[in-house]
């Protein structure tokens, strides 16, 4: 039963991890320069729509990593060594805490994208507005657009990068 449980944890933390990346790579390299080719209206509510639901997903799996992984710690026994700094020396410590730290910088990331970009980006104008107001409502949304590129090309590459990690620490971590 003990096995069963390890390989679900580790199945689960795998397929967050891979959703993760996976979607900000479609995010990154084929959907945003998709929008161009199509009219500014249509991409507008794609973007829009798409938008929300790439958060939530994305929410869902950042939140689903360190839940998995905690419980893989747990399980394996080494959750307690989390606390000694000395860990963190050793390749597999020193591994475990770059990844930690990716996954961190991620929560930022998201946080920025969703919390603060977003609605910047995505903004619902009244019916009287004036074109001077529709002007700078637009160069506004530009300029963050452009932010929130950026900051997913970070996450793409940045969660591959995890990945591979990970991929290191299957195999004990970094050996120095």
């Amino acid at each position: 039963m003990n096995l069963v449980i390890l390989q679900t944890l580790i199945a689960l933390h795998l397929v967050f991890a891979a959703v993760f990346v996976g979607s900000n790579i479609f995010l990154d390299f084929l959907l945003t320069p998709s929008l161009d080719v199509i009219p500014p209206g249509q991409a507008a509510r794609l973007g829009d729509k798409l938008g929300t639901q790439f958060a939530l997903l994305n929410w869902i799996t950042l939140i689903g990593l360190p839940v998995t992984g905690g419980l893989l710690l747990w399980r394996l026994g080494d959750l307690p060594a989390l606390r000694d700094h000395r860990y963190y020396m050793t390749g597999y410590g020193g591994a475990l805490l770059l990844m930690m730290l990716i996954w961190l910088s991620l929560i930022v990331t998201a946080a920025i994208l969703t919390f603060y970009l977003r609605p910047r980006v995505v903004v619902k104008l009244p019916y009287d507005v004036t074109r001077q107001q529709v002007e700078a409502v637009r160069a506004d949304a530009i300029l963050y657009a452009g932010w929130m590129r950026r900051l997913a090309r970070y996450n793409a590459v940045a969660s591959t990068l995890a990945i591979i990690i990970g991929g290191v620490l299957r195999f004990g971590g970094f050996h120095l």
